[in-house]
């Protein structure tokens, strides 16, 4: 976070998938600085609640929620979760993402292709 900007969340709700690791995380982590409650969603429910617990460990208030983006369902449940906690959705973070096998496009299977696209760009919509 630039030390000279500073962000005022305090009663904002943020939203953030593929919140575990990396760019998830850290944007977590500043939203929890910035005083968003926080909902971290992820498809690793063990990975999500080590993360949770890191974010909340500054007091922040912090939901784990578990979503595999791809399954609109999930997506679906990972809102409604975070309505019934917070009352509103301010902020959402769209972050999840995947990387194909490091090969040429034309060579990926169906399959592979279709799970690229579904959670990059389906999932966020």
């Amino acid at each position: 976070m630039n030390p000279d900007i500073t962000y005022n969340f305090n009663g904002k709700v943020a939203l953030v998938t593929g919140a575990a690791s990396g760019i998830g995380l850290a944007t977590a982590k500043l939203f929890a600085q910035a005083g968003a409650a926080v909902v971290m969603a992820g498809n690793d429910m063990d990975h999500i609640q080590r993360a949770a617990k890191e974010v909340g460990a500054s007091g922040a208030q912090v939901l784990p929620v578990p979503c595999d983006v791809a399954v609109e369902a999930q997506v679906q449940a990972m809102v409604e979760a975070t309505v019934k906690a917070f009352g509103r959705l301010d902020f959402a973070y769209n972050n999840a993402g995947i990387m194909s096998r490091n090969t040429e496009t034309s060579d990926l299977t169906a399959e592979e292709w279709d799970r690229v696209i579904q959670i990059n760009l389906t999932g966020i919509r």
